[in-house]
């Protein structure tokens, strides 16, 4: 007997989310941590307190990533499990993207959006991080889940559980608790006289209980308000939007053109704008997309921060069950089913190439530098650490391998007199700078915020009159 079209459906689904979770799997301890990942795992291997102070006392993020990864470290799990939160949150999200475009348009809608977001570089790089970013939008996606589970099964559990995962979006990372309310009261207002009109009724109600279970991060929110922008705000020239563009297509972090793949992703993204029109529920994406772009762009324009794509990752996000809606209404007609054909070749096919790319391992390496480093010093040679982006990181991983007697390790600061080798010199973030050629270049990891390994032979003096990598 042939399957039904619903176990094919399932089957489809099950293999894209494994797929998803085989991708997030990929390599997972093989790269050391980077920058971003070593600061909050130093800040996490703290005492709960201390932890909670650091966070605070950053003001970038809230602190629940920070306390899952407390919690990993209390286990002396090795390195690579501090992902595994990450990765889970990364498959799940794909699961959930096509719950929603299922239920938003139809069955084929949501295994294009899942599989399309399945081999999105991006997500599946922040689905490998020690950061919060793929927890966040877990708990994004996860709120439209119990939002649709209300609506169609009247449990008030459902209706709990929007509330508590908008929250913890919120508790996550600051914009995604603001892409979830945006999403969230987007699909309540398209049915408030309907499905979902109890919720709409009581929505003062809901934002004060959230109020209430944020009140003891509150103040560092207003702090985080009241302090001094780190940077200017961005100019949203065309090399703004074409790096945005190339990244949220099919792209990595690299500024590139805008690829053919990235711009066929971007159609697939307008025609499921044009489909919206028609699917009233997936309004919810529009909103979620457009809208949450326009404020997160407007609140990095006010209260600007590092110039950097990922902050508009949560609103990214709702672009993928617009993207999967377009190419299902397309593969519908004949006269059209071309073009979706086309789109989606051409996602698959550029994203998977970006894919080979990111997997060739050109990542953060600081444990490689240590390790060399270490291979190699002598008795009586020192260490130097040239700012505090490479004590930081060099350090971390310099800590952790057994001690070389008679080797000191210590951070460069200037001083009047000279510094006489034998050294180890590693930078990191440097610009080129006249007094190192004294030491020879060794090593090089470029993929490794520029990083150096230089010698500085023992005959051979280096003069300095100014910082050697200024920050």
């Amino acid at each position: 007997m042939p399957m039904s079209r619903r176990r094919w459906e399932i089957l489809a689904a099950v293999l894209i989310v494994l797929l998803a979770l085989g991708l997030r799997l990929h390599r997972l301890a093989d790269w050391s941590l980077g920058n971003d990942e070593i600061a909050e795992v130093r800040w996490a291997s703290g005492s709960f307190p201390s932890m909670i102070d650091e966070v605070r006392n950053d003001k970038v993020h809230p602190p629940l990533d920070y306390i899952v990864q407390h919690l990993i470290g209390l286990t002396a799990a090795p390195e690579w499990v501090r992902r595994l939160p990450s990765v889970i949150a990364g498959t799940m999200t794909v699961l959930f993207v096509f719950l929603l475009g299922r239920w938003w348009v139809s069955p084929a809608a949501g295994l294009f959006a899942a599989l399309m977001l399945t081999l999105a570089t991006n997500h599946v790089r922040y689905s490998q991080e020690v950061r919060p970013y793929s927890m966040a939008f877990f708990f994004v996606a996860a709120s439209l889940v119990a939002l649709e589970l209300f609506s169609r099964k009247k449990r008030w559990w459902w209706a709990a559980g929007w509330i508590a995962t908008v929250w913890l979006a919120g508790a996550t990372l600051y914009l995604a608790g603001v892409m979830a309310a945006v999403a969230g009261f987007t699909r309540i207002y398209l049915d408030r006289r309907e499905t979902l009109a109890v919720l709409w009724r009581r929505l003062p109600l809901i934002v004060a209980a959230w109020t209430l279970l944020y009140l003891p991060w509150l103040h560092v929110v207003f702090r985080a308000a009241r302090s001094v922008s780190p940077q200017p705000a961005e100019r949203l020239d065309w090399p703004w939007w074409q790096l945005r563009l190339q990244v949220f297509g099919t792209g990595d972090w690299r500024f590139e053109p805008v690829s053919l793949g990235s711009w066929a992703f971007w159609l697939a993204v307008l025609i499921g704008l044009a489909v919206s029109v028609r699917h009233r529920p997936l309004r919810t994406a529009a909103a979620w997309l457009l809208l949450g772009s326009v404020l997160t762009v407007v609140f990095l324009q006010l209260r600007p921060h590092y110039q950097t794509p990922r902050y508009l990752m949560p609103a990214w996000i709702g672009a993928f069950p617009l993207a999967g809606a377009a190419v299902a209404v397309l593969f519908r007609r004949r006269l059209t089913a071309p073009l979706g054909v086309a789109i989606l070749a051409l996602v698959v096919g550029y994203n998977a190439i970006t894919l080979r790319t990111y997997f060739r391992g050109e990542r953060a390496d600081w444990r490689g530098i240590a390790e060399y480093v270490h291979q190699r010093v002598q008795p009586g040679d020192t260490v130097l650490l040239t700012n505090n982006w490479v004590v930081r990181n060099f350090g971390w991983y310099w800590q952790r391998l057994p001690p070389r007697q008679g080797v000191a390790v210590e951070r460069f600061i200037l001083q009047s007199h000279d510094f006489h080798g034998p050294a180890w010199i590693v930078t990191g973030q440097c610009l080129p700078r006249p007094p190192l050629d004294a030491a020879e270049v060794i090593q090089q990891y470029p993929m490794t915020e520029l990083a150096e390994v230089r010698y500085l032979a023992p005959e051979s003096v280096l003069t300095m009159k100014e910082e050697l990598c200024p920050e």
